[in-house]
């Protein structure tokens, strides 16, 4: 069974649209002058992306820097923290995108200025909203290519041809969580090794997009179904609450038979969902009973299963 609740979850954000330096003129680098890109207000603030204030700027032509954007954020990072980006094995960016053209988005990350390890890794994946905010997700796990400590984000708006000026809005780019159960990147560990209930944290997804570099190919990924894979016959429940999701779906079951999910959104799929959690605050209230109906007015309960406004709740 899926259960709902609300949560939050942490990303690291490169760049959040709202009040980072814009261009290379500014004291700590900032956007480069690719694009003329200037921070206004958010065009559509009732779909997906909620923000404020975005970032805009205008595809001109079919030349690199007429389509191309590029955020240094190596030299602001550094400036304002003195610490540089250190992706610690992480391989999947996201960013939202809003216009008006359906077609492949590219990212390269590189460090130009590196010496020796100077890299250029290349990504592209669909945008498909056509004037509507969609997040685009891109997977660099087959980019070979690529250290942890890259430099540049540049975004490439359309692979396609621009056949008249088009303006694109780009908002929220973050490093992806990796998705982890207690404390142990999900790749490392063993399969049919998780037992119990499992705690995952970090970031769910499935997807696909292109590995860009040279000759394009495509790359699945399925973070659903490589957890499924860890899974051992003894798992009992799986805790995402926190988690973020990207396209989730009820991998588990046919595994083990019977597993709980905990989730804080509705699952693809037909999975019978529940309006509420157990949680132990709920028992913990001053109107809970026991299963005999009496009152337990102690704020720190024995594990058991209450009774609060006519509905069992568990205290673990």
């Amino acid at each position: 069974m899926l259960f709902l609740s609300t949560a939050s979850f942490a990303q690291t954000v490169l760049w959040d649209g709202e009040d980072e330096s814009i261009t290379s003129r500014n004291e700590f680098g900032g956007w480069w002058d690719r694009g003329l890109p200037s921070v206004v207000d958010n065009p559509e603030r009732d779909g997906i992306n909620q923000s404020a204030r975005c970032l805009k700027f205008t595809m001109t032509g079919n030349d690199f820097g007429q389509k191309h954007l590029a955020l240094p954020f190596r030299d602001w990072m550094n400036a304002e923290t003195g610490n540089q980006l250190d992706l610690k094995g992480n391989r999947r960016f996201s960013l939202m995108i809003r216009k008006a053209q359906n077609d492949n988005v590219m990212v390269e990350l590189s460090d130009p200025t590196n010496g020796a390890d100077n890299y250029w890794q290349k990504v592209a994946a669909w945008y498909g909203a056509e004037g509507q905010w969609q997040k685009v997700v891109l997977d660099f796990s087959t980019n070979d290519g690529m250290n942890d400590f890259p430099g540049v984000f540049a975004i490439t708006a359309q692979t396609g041809d621009v056949s008249t000026p088009q303006e694109v809005f780009v908002d929220n780019i973050v490093v992806e969580p990796m998705p982890m159960v207690d404390g142990k990147a999900l790749k490392d560990i063993a399969d049919g090794s998780l037992r119990g209930d499992i705690k995952v944290t970090g970031s769910l997804m499935r997807g696909d997009c292109q590995n860009t570099n040279g000759d394009w190919f495509r790359v699945d990924y399925d973070d659903f179904a490589l957890l499924a894979q860890k899974l051992s016959g003894e798992a009992t429940s799986i805790n995402l609450h926190g988690v973020v999701l990207k396209d989730p779906y009820d991998a588990f079951s046919e595994r083990v038979p019977g597993i709980k999910i905990y989730a804080d959104v509705q699952f693809a799929d037909n999975v019978e969902t529940a309006i509420s959690t157990p949680r132990v605050t709920d028992a913990n209230s001053q109107n809970a009973t026991d299963l005999l109906g009496r009152k337990s007015a102690s704020q720190h309960r024995h594990k058991g299963i209450y009774v609060r406004q006519g509905k069992k709740v568990v205290v673990k």
